[in-house]
């Protein structure tokens, strides 16, 4: 039924914007077309930006970068902005399908080799220097484990061990531990190397059959209770789940979940140290960041720069970052929450709370004391995608026969135990009836 609706939602929205196109054609509107994330955008700032340009913005929502890909390599829609994620925006800059920022004419982009955090701007220089021009940051963080605080040993364990928390059980000494891995194959390959100290891109096991099984087979003895999607967090928030991989966003997403199902306290008396979970971003972890760019389809470069530029203020970014809940990239918009402090979160909790519990929040590489060693994902082709694929398939059925193995043994023992039961049963029963026939004899 879902799907159905989001299929329904997804012609509406192509017909809204086809009739809108057709009236910015006669020239009765001046509109702005947006590619985004679902609940990704406080809309209230379409709002003021139609208020403050005259431009209506309409947006069309995605669930991931390979879509936006798809839709502005199509061509078939104008839109005038979009927020890929940072290996997408390498993937549309080097297909040609990428305009440039206008950066010198307008007032909040002018800096933008500076406004943005200095870890982000290291990164992107280092990943990805050619495209400075053409995509501002939006949100950024890092690849982590949320953790369950329910038993104490797990917070030393993934403080101590890193990624390897996930993949090695044993490391568990107080209690028999319970991991989750993301079902998307890369985040599985890319957690695994990074468990191993070794770069989340590379590709040898692609051509190499040797590293492929190497690969296969340390993803097998991690024994994952549980792939899943945003279910993982709910799961470790729930304490079915000890451990998990996810993206920062995420746990700050579980971390208001569970302030508004009331995990928190009572209402009024909420507070972050009642929540049983808790984040750990490794000192070798891979960062990552969307960011708005204007894509080739659009017909309307002067309303798109001026819609980056409104997003760059930083009393609109500042609001944007509280409702959205992620870590901001500008610097301005950090110092923001410290003057803030005191403004609500949630009930009780305010974002003072917040930065302070969650110190990953406004610095998402804290953990990190060698900033060389951390990097992003890489743009990759279809075969390296299939072979990620292929990996996590058969590490799963490698699990899967394991497991269906165990049964088939625990129901072959339990026939025995059965069996030998009811043949002892009928000795004795046997026996019995021979005795009774002998006495009656006598």
């Amino acid at each position: 039924m879902k799907k159905i609706f989001i299929t329904a939602v997804s012609v509406i929205v192509a017909f809204t914007i086809a009739a809108i196109l057709i009236l910015n054609n006669s020239g009765e509107s001046k509109t702005l077309y947006l590619l985004n994330w679902g609940e990704y955008i406080d809309e209230e700032l379409f709002d003021a930006f139609e208020e403050e340009t005259g431009v209506q913005v309409v947006q069309e929502c995605v669930t991931s970068s390979e879509t936006m890909y798809q839709k502005i390599s199509a061509g078939t829609t104008a839109y005038d902005v979009a927020i890929p994620g940072d290996y997408m925006i390498t993937k549309l800059y080097e297909d040609n399908l990428l305009y440039k920022i206008d950066t010198q004419n307008y007032e909040y982009m002018k800096d933008y080799d500076t406004i943005f955090d200095d870890n982000l701007t290291y990164l992107r220089n280092k990943n990805m220097s050619e495209t400075l021009e053409y995509c501002m940051p939006y949100f950024w963080g890092a690849y982590a484990m949320i953790y369950s605080t329910r038993y104490e040993g797990n917070k030393n364990v993934v403080e101590t061990n890193g990624f390897k928390a996930l993949f090695d059980k044993s490391l568990y000494t107080d209690h028999s531990a319970k991991t989750g891995m993301y079902n998307t194959a890369r985040w599985a390959v890319s957690a695994y190397y990074m468990s191993q100290g070794m770069d989340p891109n590379d590709e040898t096991f692609v051509t190499n059959k040797e590293a492929k099984n190497a690969l296969i087979k340390g993803i097998k003895s991690a024994s994952f209770d549980m792939w899943g999607d945003d279910a993982l967090k709910r799961k470790t928030a729930s304490g079915d789940i000890d451990i998990c991989f996810t993206q920062l966003g995420d746990f700050f997403d579980a971390v208001y979940l569970g302030l508004e199902e009331g995990m928190g306290g009572a209402e009024g008396e909420e507070s972050l140290a009642n929540l049983p979970y808790n984040v750990y971003v490794p000192s070798n972890t891979a960062a990552f960041f969307d960011g708005m760019c204007i894509p080739k389809t659009s017909k309307n470069q002067e309303y798109a720069n001026e819609f980056i530029n409104f997003m760059l203020n930083p009393d609109n970014a500042f609001q944007n970052a509280c409702f959205v809940g992620y870590s901001p990239a500008l610097k301005s918009v950090q110092n923001m929450y410290s003057e803030y402090a005191d403004e609500e979160y949630y009930g009780a909790v305010t974002l003072g709370d917040i930065t302070s519990t969650y110190e990953f929040y406004l610095n998402p590489l804290k953990s990190v004391t060698d900033l060389s060693k951390v990097t992003m994902l890489e743009p990759k082709n279809s075969d390296y995608l299939t072979a990620c694929e292929a990996v996590i398939n058969q590490s799963k059925a490698t699990v899967s026969e394991n497991k269906a193995l165990g049964t088939t043994l625990c129901i072959l023992a339990l026939s025995s135990i059965i069996l030998g039961t009811a043949a002892y049963v009928t000795v004795v029963l046997y026996k019995k009836y021979k005795k009774d026939n002998e006495v009656a004899a006598k």
